[in-house]
């Protein structure tokens, strides 16, 4: 590839004002389009599957395949080492499988030899190899089309066969569905260890705050030491606790354990701005129930835990968040209602 250089003409130096403005806006017009260009080619470019400059193609066809215009096209995307590999058994084009990859097969599925070439496309994918398959045909066939569906490969019906001009293009098709096939499963692996990660990191801080709690209750009253709830704190550290059985624990009512449930579900999902009434019953009701602060907050955690634990796929640190302002907001409220029954 040769590059002209273009001289530019300096003696106009001497010019008036209004030239150089001009050849100052000109110059301006002519870098913004130049950045526009450029700005579409690198976009139009990243659409575009990745073709390495030594593409490897296997073939398998009865008769060997004339590619001499599928190498002129490969050469002028710049893919100027490409490597053609052509087998005419199943045996043998599994035996290559076996020992390398390709970045993309071409299977040539002729009438005479259509079952045959579809076990082996069969066998490929049994064998756990994804690499991108091209199924040449010379007619339409809805077998081959069928097979192709099930077994993600990309058919290509021209009777020019392997000198077809659509050829380079069905390549390029196949490479790039496979690249986003990949991509996807990349994401999706990243995605769940993500979750994962945030799960952990939920569980952490409830095992954090139940340990705050019990850390306060043996500061608050060092000689007092109820046997029950400790063994019961021990269960919940270990996660073999039943929910349930610490909740009677505490003489909390199921009407009032299901209505905070809910609670804290839309609380959750809505926030505090339309909540303050139902946050103001609540904490009437646990008042009621002369539940200390430090019982109200472990039944909380319970809460939480179990809608952690119901969240599937979903985000935890979006619930911890929303959950801690909620046990913050009832702490506020349950102090007012201890403070208006002490008055």
């Amino acid at each position: 590839m040769s590059v002209k250089h273009h001289k530019v003409n300096q003696s106009g130096l001497s010019s008036s004002e209004g030239d150089v403005e001009n050849q100052s806006r000109i110059q301006q017009s002519a870098n913004f389009d130049t950045s526009e260009k450029g700005l579409q080619e690198t976009q139009r470019s990243s659409q575009q599957p990745f073709i390495p400059s030594q593409l490897k193609l296997l073939f398998v066809s009865d008769k060997r395949p004339i590619w001499v215009g599928l190498a002129l096209g490969l050469d002028e995307i710049g893919c100027v080492e490409p490597r053609f590999d052509w087998v005419s058994t199943s045996e043998e084009a599994l035996l290559l499988l076996r020992n390398d990859s390709y970045d993309c097969l071409l299977i040539g599925a002729l009438y005479e030899s259509k079952t045959r070439q579809l076990e082996l496309l069969k066998a490929i994918r049994g064998s756990s190899c994804h690499d991108p398959v091209v199924l040449v045909l010379s007619e339409p066939d809805d077998h081959v089309a069928l097979a192709a569906f099930e077994y993600q490969a990309e058919v290509l019906v021209s009777a020019a066969m392997w000198e077809s001009p659509v050829l380079l293009g069905s390549i390029k098709r196949s490479i790039m569905i496979e690249q986003l096939r990949e991509d996807k499963h990349r994401l999706m692996v990243e995605n769940h260890r993500r979750l994962v990660r945030e799960r952990d990191e939920a569980e952490q801080l409830l095992k954090q705050q139940r340990l705050m709690v019990e850390e306060l209750q043996t500061l608050t009253f060092p000689n007092e030491v109820d046997t029950t709830e400790t063994d019961l704190f021990l269960e919940k550290s270990r996660n073999h606790y039943d929910s349930r059985q610490v909740s009677e624990s505490f003489q909390i009512p199921r009407e009032v354990q299901d209505y905070y449930q809910e609670l804290l579900r839309t609380y959750v999902i809505m926030g505090s701005g339309s909540l303050k009434d139902e946050i103001l019953q609540i904490s009437d009701l646990l008042s009621n129930a002369n539940l200390t602060p430090r019982k109200v907050l472990e039944f909380h955690l319970e809460c939480v835990e179990l809608i952690i634990k119901g969240l599937g796929n979903r985000s935890s640190r979006h619930v911890m968040a929303r959950a801690d302002l909620l046990a913050l907001e009832m702490m506020v409220h349950l102090g007012e209602c201890y403070q208006k029954k002490s008055v």
